[in-house]
């Protein structure tokens, strides 16, 4: 495959990796989940994008005219369709901006942090391919 096309598909070295996440949560506990989670990333130094019941967490505009990728766009267009009562957690992902990946190290980092944040059962992917 030509780098053109790989650039334009995301593939090979054009790739973005990031970590997908999910944990059960309602609207009496969305703030507070949401909050550890924001504090984990901005204490890794990456984004976390996603949402919960009523609430949407997007790049501040710090990021400028960052791409995003299209498996956000999509959950995040599907969050803001969403009535609070239809989600029944806080779905998103976890991405290092303007890089390629999030480091392996780092990726367990924010495990070991979310483990000891939420004490609660979640769902994590360490390694997952953002716009395929």
């Amino acid at each position: 495959m030509k780098k053109r096309l790989r650039k334009k598909l995301h593939k090979g070295e054009f790739q973005q990796v990031g970590i997908s996440f999910f944990t059960p949560a309602n609207t009496d506990n969305v703030n507070k989940v949401l909050d550890a989670i924001t504090h984990i990333a901005d204490k890794n130094d990456i984004l976390f994008i996603g949402g919960g019941p009523g609430y949407i967490i997007m790049p501040a505009e710090k990021y400028g005219n960052m791409d995003v990728p299209a498996n956000i766009e999509a959950l995040i267009t599907d969050i803001s369709l969403s009535t609070g009562e239809q989600l029944d957690g806080i779905i998103g992902y976890f991405i290092k901006p303007f890089e390629k990946e999030i480091c392996k190290d780092a990726a367990e980092k924010v495990k070991s942090e979310l483990e000891i944040a939420l004490g609660s059962e979640f769902k994590i992917n360490l390694r997952i391919d953002l716009w395929n």
